[in-house]
């Protein structure tokens, strides 16, 4: 699942493990010594950050979808005219092809 976490996030995730190391180092080794409350604090973080992970994953797939069109309807301008107005639909298109580039880019990211 794709998960986005805030910097305020990861710095409380890292304080969180290494409260529950602390815990974990000092308790019975044979038995669970880990606060149930770190442990919920840590999933309501993984999980807000997963919620906005999966929101930005499908915002950044609508903007993909509207640039697809938008070049392709640019493309289809730059085939059925002439002069200036061909090498305006051109630079157009290729503007929109290259921020679906970008858009791709970084919805790798949340692979």
């Amino acid at each position: 699942m794709p998960s986005s976490y805030t910097a305020g996030e990861k710095f409380r995730l890292a304080r969180l493990g290494l409260k529950a190391l602390k815990q974990s180092v000092a308790g019975d080794p044979n038995e669970d010594t880990i606060d149930p409350r770190v442990k919920r604090e840590a999933d309501r973080i993984e999980r807000r950050a997963e919620e906005r992970g999966t929101r930005e994953v499908a915002a950044l797939q609508r903007r993909l979808t509207e640039k697809r069109q938008a070049a392709a309807t640019a493309k289809v301008t730059m085939r059925t005219s002439s002069g200036p107005e061909r090498a305006a639909a051109r630079r157009e298109m290729h503007d929109h092809e290259q921020a679906a580039r970008r858009i791709q880019n970084e919805l790798r990211r949340y692979k």
